[in-house]
Parts: structure tokens; sequence; C-alpha cells
């Protein structure tokens, strides 16, 4: 609803105004263009939220299975090229959610992250719209599995692992690495190391 009204207040006469009210009333179209306003202004904010916002996006709509919001702020906790995840980098769950400026929210009963609506699935799957979305994901998740907290645990100790907020990375990783053909994953892999 919110971004049927972003559509409708971006027009600057108030025939304008009535004409889009009449086309989302009878139609439901311009979506794409809300998104895209919406997109933009999510880049347009200032400091590291317009990066965050993205960065949900860029999660949540690859995803196999969805993540919860406390394993998504430990994503957003990698730093690349490190060794260890830094506590002090893990973001609040409700800047994260601000972030994004609706297009996301928090299932109330899973704890999941969800798109505000499937149809934003279709249009962030554009390769236009996010495009180094892949890298991002890939470079994050190969990066976590290279943690030196993650890389010494015993093969036997899955229990260890599953205490770690971020412990389905291997759904991020099947998600994404479904997505690219094996030249792209090769062509990653070469990238990261």
């Amino acid at each position: 609803m919110a971004l049927y009204i972003d559509a409708i207040l971006g027009e600057i006469s108030l025939a304008q105004r009535r004409e889009m009210l009449q086309k989302v009333a009878t139609t439901g179209v311009y979506l794409d263009c809300s998104y895209a306003q919406t997109l933009q202004r999510i880049r347009d904010q200032k400091g590291s939220r317009s990066k965050l916002g993205i960065e949900v996006l860029m999660w949540v709509s690859p995803a196999e299975q969805p993540l919860r919001i406390d394993e998504l702020c430990h994503a957003f906790a990698v730093e690349i090229d490190s060794t260890d995840l830094n506590p002090e980098n893990i973001t609040p769950q409700d800047t994260v959610l601000k972030s994004c400026l609706g297009l996301a929210v928090v299932d109330s009963d899973t704890l999941t992250v969800r798109p505000i609506r499937y149809t934003l699935l279709g249009y962030l799957s554009q390769p236009s719209v996010l495009p180094n979305a892949h890298r991002t994901l890939g470079q994050t998740c190969l990066t976590y599995l290279n943690y030196d907290q993650v890389k010494w645990l015993p093969a036997d100790e899955t229990r260890t692992l599953k205490t770690w907020y971020f412990s389905n990375i291997h759904l991020c990783i099947g998600g994404v690495m479904q997505k690219w053909n094996s030249q792209a994953t090769q062509n990653l892999l070469f990238l990261c190391y």
C-alpha cells in the first residue's frame, strides 16, 4: 500500500495524481516504478544506511530459505579480508529494517526477513537492479567460512556451529551458487583469493 501511495504522491499535479490513483486502483500497475523510486530513496540515504538498505534487498532476494533477522545482522557484520567476526560490527535489527524503507519486513512468527510483496523478488532479480549482488553475497559467505572461529571447528562439532547466529551459511551459499553458472563461480573464486 505504501508503494502505491508513494507512486501517487510522486506525481506533481493534482490531475496527474488523480490519473495515477485511477491506474493504481483499477490495474495495480506501476509497482516497478514504485520499486525503482524506493530503491533510489534507499540509495539517497546518508552514510552507511544506503549500502545497508541495498544489502538487505541483496540478501532477501536470492535466498532459497528465508534468513532470520539475527542471521542477517551477522551477515552485515562480515568484513571482507578480515579473519574473524567483530561483534561490535553487528548492526541493530531496527536499523537494518529501517534502512530498506519498508521493502523488507520481519515475519513476527518466524523472525525471518521477507520482501514486503513477492512481486519485489521479480523486480530485484533483473540484472540491472542489483548488478553486483551475487558477488557481494559470495564474498561475504566465503569470508565467513574462512573466519578462524569457523574453519578451525572440528568436523564433528556441528552443534557448536549451530549456535552461531549465521549458522545457515550453507543456505546462503546454496542459494547464491545455484544462481551462478560454473564459469561465474570460477571467476568469483579467482577474484576472492
